[in-house]
């Protein structure tokens, strides 16, 4: 458990209350840090699976955990912003069949993992790119919360949020079928 893959996963965890914190709050400095503090956890996400697959320290609680906080960032991230009034109206639509779909796909897992069966979730194409897409629809959202006068970084986070939603309900159909075939 002690790898720097697995470190790296687990500092995404217990990062993710500051950063939730420093969203909500309306302070223009904290605004900024999150941003930064975002990037950082971001990075983490990308190098604990580089740094595993380099080294071949890949584990069992690696690979539990990693999806977790992928789907904590993801959803508190969200959350976050729709309590905010930042993703608002129509676009909460996209954050909410995004949280739904986070939801869905760890109670498939769990569903697959109690079965043993063979079957296995492993991530598609098309689930890296919702990942990245994801990401960087919420980095313009959150940036835009410090560059106001540049609004359409929020646009256009918000035109990528409603393409990771796309992606992320192609994904979880994909994940759907391997189970289930």
């Amino acid at each position: 458990m002690k790898n720097l893959p697995n470190v790296l996963t687990i500092s995404r965890i217990v990062l993710l209350a500051p950063l939730l914190i420093m969203i909500y709050l309306p302070n223009d400095q904290l605004n900024l840090i999150s941003v930064i503090l975002f990037i950082f956890i971001a990075l983490t996400d990308f190098f604990d699976g580089f740094f595993a697959r380099r080294q071949n320290i890949t584990s069992e609680f690696g690979k539990m955990l990693d999806p977790i906080a992928d789907k904590l960032l993801v959803v508190g991230v969200l959350i976050v912003l729709m309590i905010k009034g930042t993703i608002e109206d129509l676009s909460i639509l996209p954050a909410l069949l995004i949280i739904f779909r986070e939801i869905f796909i760890s109670g498939l897992r769990e569903f697959a993992a109690n079965r043993n069966t063979q079957a296995s979730i492993d991530v598609s194409q098309v689930g890296k790119l919702k990942t990245a897409i994801q990401m960087l629809s919420l980095l313009l959202i959150l940036s835009s919360l410090v560059l106001k006068n540049l609004i359409i970084l929020l646009n256009i986070g918000i035109i990528f949020l409603w393409i990771s939603m796309l992606l992320a309900l192609i994904s979880g159909y994909k994940y759907y079928k391997s189970v289930f075939n």
